[in-house]
């Protein structure tokens, strides 16, 4: 299925190349990586930077390439520091999927994507967030010097908010149709409709998918911004086959609302190195999580020691998140249903992404 990013379009292994790192990887199926507890092949358990990690610059064969930092490329827009949107601290950047070379017709594709580098200690990990169905990165920003994304580089993190189609509301389209929620979120991810999924989603394309759309940031970011560490989080020799490519084992998941159920679903998939739920799992039918929640066992990542969740209590429109974290085996330790609450847009189900007064616990659950 994923060997379909490779053939849909016409050249578009050459689309992510960057210089000579650029060859067509091996396919793999949807399966993901084997089960386990996230902890395979991680080889810096000491939060270390990933410096003897093979990376694109290593790809030319030089051993004694020119280490010194380079400053980010003029071409590379600024976050805006006013306004809707706005973060302020030095290397935040904004990039559309379109300005990473895939189609400027798919769905988001002129969505501002947010990449920030770390003002702490650099932790060679990357906090991947996605956002809630009908919205796009720039509108979970709590506040412009607090947000999820800014507390996930003062912990020392790569950020990268992609946008990706999610104009789709999942919880409406697969309403009570529990065999719905799986392939749906799967069709969401992959940009291959799955059978199974709901029909809204039957023409999606392989660019407007999560996968694509996290590789080819990551790929214009190493281009525009070499020193910014992304080539740490992908394998630039096989962006052909974008799932295999990613390096899902430095990548903390998170997302909000039906963003966190794909995060959930990315860490089934994939062993990752955490996964946070705000606001989510919301898949359900009369208060029952769906099926593909109900049993863990055999997941990538093992929920009970790395998944996260973080909701309010009053949420009316996901009011099975804690049954479903609790069928999930995640430990009351890992888990708060106790988020402020903020005015002007901060409470109930937006409260556990846009209440900046949420700062502390963000900071707790990516530690």
């Amino acid at each position: 299925m994923i060997a379909a990013f490779a053939r849909r379009y016409t050249g578009l292994t050459l689309l992510f190349c960057i210089g000579a790192a650029c060859a067509a990887g091996p396919t793999r199926d949807l399966g993901g990586d084997p089960p386990g507890d996230g902890d395979a092949d991680r080889g810096d358990e000491d939060g270390g930077d990933g410096a003897d990690e093979l990376t694109a610059s290593d790809l030319d064969g030089d051993a004694d390439h020119d280490t010194t930092p380079v400053e980010p490329s003029a071409s590379l827009r600024r976050c805006p520091t006013a306004g809707t949107g706005s973060i302020l601290g030095d290397y935040c950047f904004v990039l559309t999927p379109g300005e990473t070379g895939l189609p400027a017709t798919g769905v988001n594709a002129d969505a501002n994507q947010y990449a920030l580098r770390p003002t702490g200690a650099r932790r060679g990990k990357l906090l991947l967030f996605l956002n809630a169905s009908g919205s796009v990165p720039q509108n979970a920003i709590a506040d412009e010097e607090t947000s999820f994304y800014s507390v996930g580089r003062a912990e020392g993190l790569n950020v990268l908010a992609i946008a990706y189609r999610a104009s789709d509301v999942i919880g409406i389209i697969c309403s009570n149709d529990d065999a719905c929620f799986e392939p749906t979120r799967l069709s969401v991810i992959t940009g291959e409709y799955v059978t199974g999924g709901a029909s809204q989603v039957d023409d999606i394309t392989v660019d407007e998918g999560i996968y694509a759309r996290t590789a080819s940031a990551l790929a214009k970011l190493i281009e525009l911004d070499p020193s910014g560490g992304w080539d740490s989080f992908i394998d630039l020799s096989a962006i052909a086959n974008p799932s295999a490519a990613l390096r899902w084992d430095k990548m903390m998941v998170s997302g909000h609302s039906q963003g966190g159920g794909h995060a959930a679903m990315l860490g089934k998939l994939h062993a990752t190195e955490r996964v946070v739920m705000l606001a989510s799992p919301c898949d359900s039918i009369s208060g029952v999580p769906a099926t593909w929640l109900q049993s863990p066992a055999g997941w990538a990542t093992n929920t009970a020691t790395r998944f996260y969740g973080l909701n309010a209590v009053n949420d009316p429109i996901c009011p099975s998140y804690e049954l479903a974290w609790e069928q999930l085996g995640l430990p009351t330790t890992a888990t708060r249903a106790d988020a402020f609450e903020c005015p002007g847009g901060g409470g109930g189900h937006s409260a556990a992404i846009k209440c900046e007064s949420n700062a502390e616990i963000w900071r707790e659950q990516l530690q």
